[in-house]
């Protein structure tokens, strides 16, 4: 997998993220040029206790909208920024709770909402 941490760092439209979770959004359009609102991005929930839900990943198009030769990129990418989302709102939160200190593979083994 490509690492795309500074692709995200360029194109992040918007980032709300405290250790209650919130949001992440970029621009993909620069990856796929002939998507109308190239958006991508992850959130995460508050499940209470000082707990944070799994990440989850979000875009405003769905892969199937993609080339095949694109698919993969998307993946990946959609991947990355939830890991990347998750280190965000992991250092805010570890100051507050034992909660923060969590990796994110045990992160993602969480519920994505307490509803």
């Amino acid at each position: 997998m490509k690492n795309y941490k500074k692709y995200i760092d360029k194109h992040t439209i918007d980032c709300d993220c405290s250790r209650r979770g919130e949001g992440l959004k970029i621009d993909a359009s620069e990856l796929f040029p002939y998507i109308d609102n190239a958006v991508m991005g992850a959130y995460q929930n508050y499940l209470g206790g000082g707990m944070l839900g799994a990440v989850v990943g979000a875009s405003m198009f769905t892969p199937d909208e993609l080339k095949k030769t694109d698919q993969k990129i998307f993946y990946d990418l959609k991947e990355e920024i939830k890991e990347y989302f998750h280190n965000l709102t992991n250092e805010e939160a570890e100051d507050y709770d034992k909660w923060g200190a969590s990796d994110y593979i045990k992160n993602q083994n969480r519920p994505v909402s307490a509803y």
